[in-house]
């Protein structure tokens, strides 16, 4: 059995997406699909509005942009998940989930309408935590698949149709995936069923050498091993999530990247050949600074579990870390400005601390960082920028600089010239 797992995000979930799902499906009879679905964009931001807020206008907001849609209240789904509001008015986790059993519910209608023998299985039945009372709305467990009703669903409809991004704890509770959690979804059964590929159809044709909205002549980047595009998705690139590169990587399934409004034109392909120079440039805004200092931690013990302890209490999540013997310096992209002022609070009892606001990272990410042929100019360039932090990772696969976000653009757009020569 030929299986292709196709994921389609939340920019995909209109009538032109849906009429090329089934030019797809019938040009390929013999092929089975599996077809994960996201949300319809801001969908999901509103549900979790909804939830935290209980305002009823937000629900309509989104009932409205599904029946928009469909083009009609009368589409049976809509109105059957419509009645079911009521009775999940306090499970938020399955409330939060409900974008993508729109979306999915919608499109199994239209290809069964189009004589396409598909059929709609919930995500709560396929997909399993491992962890229990994984209540959290964005948490990072590990998951498995139901295989046996995938294939047993295959043997009589070409087409299953999933919702991204949630799925059931060990305890047999709703459970999200995390943000971005469609793309996971549509990784862990690709790697499951062992599909031929997995396809990410998004409105844009794949990975660039950097974002095309903020930076100038930026090009294609036509291939990818695993572990670069893992990279640069942690490094700030939007268009694929880092969770989902390894399930695929670890049964060497391809991933592709297509534009939904531009089938025919080029793509990133993703796989275990690491054989290139690709080299691309990463943004990360919104990013706070915490430089953390003490003659004390020269020839001493603990005082890195002691420090980063503190914000594993507040749950806030760091992304660069750079020690020396009297200070450790870190970044978060992390918004919630209680909590961080509540972590400088506590440090400040046993050390010096300075935080930076309003900065970016700006990266270069690619394989074999410190043979890059022009290393020495990306750090002529840099000279030129009072730059807050400097960071090499230990994979040799990222160079980054810390700098305010009212420089970064123009830091990014002077380094991203050298990758044009």
């Amino acid at each position: 059995m030929i299986i292709r797992v196709l994921k389609f995000g939340g920019t995909s979930q209109n009538n032109k997406a849906y009429e090329m799902i089934k030019y797809i499906v019938k040009r390929e009879p013999e092929t089975r699909f599996i077809i994960i679905l996201s949300a319809i964009t801001n969908v999901t931001n509103k549900l979790i509005e909804f939830v935290t807020t209980k305002n009823f206008s937000i629900w309509n907001e989104v009932i409205q942009m599904n029946i928009d849609l469909v083009k009609t209240k009368e589409n049976k789904f809509i109105v059957s998940m419509e009645n079911k509001l009521w009775n999940l008015e306090n499970d938020q986790i399955e409330i939060i989930a409900m974008g993508e059993f729109f979306t999915t519910n919608i499109l199994n209608e239209y290809l069964n309408s189009k004589n396409i023998r598909s059929k709609f299985i919930s995500s709560f039945d396929v997909i399993k935590s491992t962890q229990s009372n994984n209540n959290s709305f964005y948490n990072k467990g590990e998951f498995v698949v139901n295989t046996d009703i995938l294939f047993d669903t295959l043997e009589d409809n070409q087409v299953v149709i999933i919702p991204g991004f949630s799925g059931y704890s060990s305890d047999n509770k709703p459970c999200l995936l995390g943000r971005g959690g469609s793309d996971t979804t549509g990784s862990i059964i690709a790697a499951s069923v062992e599909a031929v590929e997995y396809q990410i159809w998004t409105d844009v044709n794949g990975i660039y050498s950097s974002d095309p909205r903020k930076i100038n002549n930026t090009f294609l980047i036509k291939h990818l091993g695993y572990n670069q595009a893992q990279e640069i998705a942690a490094m700030g690139a939007k268009i694929i999530h880092p969770f989902c590169i390894l399930p695929c990587a670890n049964k060497n399934i391809p991933i592709i990247i297509k534009n939904t409004f531009n089938e025919l034109g080029e793509s990133t392909v993703i796989d275990s050949n690491n054989n290139n120079d690709s080299m691309v440039i990463t943004i990360q805004e919104n990013v706070t600074v915490f430089n953390i200092s003490s003659a004390n931690m020269w020839n001493n013990y603990g005082f890195v579990y002691d420090i980063f302890s503190i914000f594993k209490k507040y749950n806030i999540d760091v992304n660069i870390i750079n020690t020396s013997q009297f200070n450790i310096t870190t970044t978060t992209e992390d918004t919630h400005t209680d909590n961080l002022l509540k972590i400088k609070e506590e440090l400040q009892t046993k050390y010096n601390i300075e935080i930076y606001k309003n900065n970016s990272i700006v990266s270069v990410v690619g394989n074999n960082i410190c043979k890059y042929k022009n290393i020495g100019k990306l750090f002529e360039i840099t000279q030129k920028y009072d730059i807050i932090l400097t960071s090499y990772s230990s994979n040799d696969m990222t160079l980054s600089w810390v700098i305010n976000e009212n420089k970064s653009l123009q830091l990014a757009n002077e380094l991203h010239s050298l990758l044009l020569f």
